[in-house]
């Protein structure tokens, strides 16, 4: 490995660790820029020499990625606000970073050409958050997180805190007198521990199977710990969604799993395969079993846990999503929610009629910005904040229930870069998951494969429930797919230099 190569992989390791973590924004475009300076003195000085490499990677590259990259450099020129698509597309670091973002999964595949990072590797470093979460969970529940990071909860004052008590244990918090459920970290999104952790137990999932294919037990246990740890940060800091996806996921797997070996004689291979080392298989079972109890024990105890589907089913029962959101919630809403849920407590009423601005407004918006989308199909600016400017134009007045997106990433998208737009990024999210499928099919081991369809899926069906086509989001889809998929074909022209 030459020395650009090493270079070239510890910045791209940390600048994939970093991508979702807060206050990292400056440090991140600069490791990205790097990154990509590095990737074009590498093609500078290599393109004479690895000319069939270009045109092989070129040619590798699915069509349905140039031709959303191409749309989204194309839409200034035909958006509503033309001026405002160009300035997000540039100014505002969302498409143009996300453009660039696939080109540096293509570069990568160029630069280390062999030498490619190993999916374990990607696990780990789309985990960081969450070790910096639950590193951070045993200091604020060992009471060593002083009250300065509580008020500005950063890596500096957390880092300041722990200094602190070292100088002077007398400075310890009241150690271990509650169990910090709800503590996030430095994160005040769920979406910054939420996402990574997923994205990390879709890696950690497919080199789990892997292993207990090839029977290493080291390495399934080492996977399952992995799922473990991601899920249960999901789950103490509330981030709901996530942790309900989490289960989706490894169900998922099973099904991806299950489904490719459904022929009689792997179907018995495989009950063969699980009698081997029973010693990991029950600690990767216990570990699973005690997480999925200690997920009932949170979920049904909680109110803000258990209330969510009701808080929902109520965001689907109410009439005139838009007009709601327009003027604002009716004054007799605790009488209409004790018709629709007679047996319901004075404080569950509460509760619902509190979620018709949190988990039952997520459905409002998303049923009202279908209804925007109909009437703006060719979409604003690009930008975050077009759901808030088409709500506000629909409503031709600041919305009583003002929100600065719809909580669905595909109601975004459209709204955004139109619903051509939207169905072109479809199409991305489908070539890959196809392509999965497709590995799967040809090898019944394929590790790439059921990784592609399990990161695509997830990006696919989370876009239901919240906003992740934007932002750093982006560029987690754009390397993780374009990288693995590109890795997955195993192509001995893509991957070895001439040199």
């Amino acid at each position: 490995m030459s020395w650009l190569q090493r270079i070239f992989i510890a910045l791209l390791l940390t600048f994939l660790s970093i991508v979702s973590v807060t206050g990292t924004i400056a440090l991140r475009n600069v490791l990205h820029l790097a990154l990509l300076l590095m990737l074009l003195v590498y093609g500078v000085q290599h393109f004479s020499s690895e000319r069939v490499r270009f045109v092989a990677l070129g040619k590798a590259v699915p069509i349905s990625v140039v031709l959303w990259c191409s749309y989204l450099l194309l839409f200034p020129l035909f958006a509503p606000d033309g001026r405002g698509a160009l300035a997000n597309l540039l100014g505002k670091g969302m498409w143009g970073e996300s453009i660039l973002t696939w080109v540096l999964a293509w570069g990568a595949i160029l630069v280390l050409g062999a030498n490619q990072l190993g999916l374990w590797s990607l696990a780990l470093v789309s985990a960081v958050p969450v070790f910096i979460h639950l590193v951070l969970l045993v200091f604020a529940w060992s009471g060593f997180l002083q009250p300065a990071f509580y008020t500005d909860p950063t890596l500096e004052t957390a880092v300041s805190s722990l200094f602190a008590v070292l100088n002077d244990p007398h400075l310890v918090q009241d150690a271990f007198s509650a169990f910090p459920m709800g503590f996030r970290g430095i994160e005040p999104m769920h979406g910054n521990l939420g996402y990574p952790a997923s994205q990390a137990t879709c890696l950690a999932l497919a080199v789990g199977f892997s292993a207990w294919q090839k029977r290493e037990r080291t390495g399934l246990i080492k996977a399952t710990a992995l799922i473990v740890a991601c899920f249960l940060s999901v789950v103490i800091a509330q981030s709901r969604a996530s942790a309900y996806f989490s289960l989706l996921l490894v169900l998922l797997a099973l099904v991806l799993h299950f489904w490719i070996h459904r022929g009689k004689n792997q179907r018995a291979a495989m009950l063969q395969d699980a009698s081997w080392g029973w010693k990991s298989m029950v600690i990767t079972f216990g570990l699973l079993a005690a997480s999925v109890l200690l997920f009932v024990q949170v979920a049904s105890t909680q109110l803000v846990w258990y209330s969510m589907g009701d808080k929902m089913a109520l965001g689907f029962r109410m009439e005139n999503p838009k007009a709601l959101l327009c003027e604002g919630l009716p004054s007799d809403l605790p009488e209409q929610i004790r018709q629709m849920f007679p047996k319901a407590s004075a404080e569950y009423v509460q509760a619902l009629a509190e979620g018709l601005r949190g988990d039952g407004a997520r459905v409002l918006m998303g049923r009202a910005g279908i209804e925007l989308v109909q009437e703006y199909p060719w979409g604003l600016n690009g930008g975050r904040e077009a759901y808030q400017i088409r709500m506000s134009q629909s409503c031709n007045h600041v919305p009583a229930m003002n929100y600065s997106h719809a909580h669905n990433a595909w109601v975004n998208l459209a709204l955004s870069v139109g619903v051509v737009g939207a169905c072109i990024f479809a199409w991305v999210l489908l070539t890959f998951f196809q392509m999965g499928m497709r590995l799967m099919q040809q090898d019944v081991e394929s590790t790439h494969g059921m990784l592609l369809c399990l990161i695509a899926l997830f990006w696919i069906l989370r876009g239901i429930f919240d906003a992740v086509y934007q932002e750093h989001y982006l560029q987690m889809q754009a390397f993780f797919l374009l990288y693995v998929g590109l890795i997955a074909l195993k192509n001995d022209t893509l991957l070895n230099s001439t040199e």
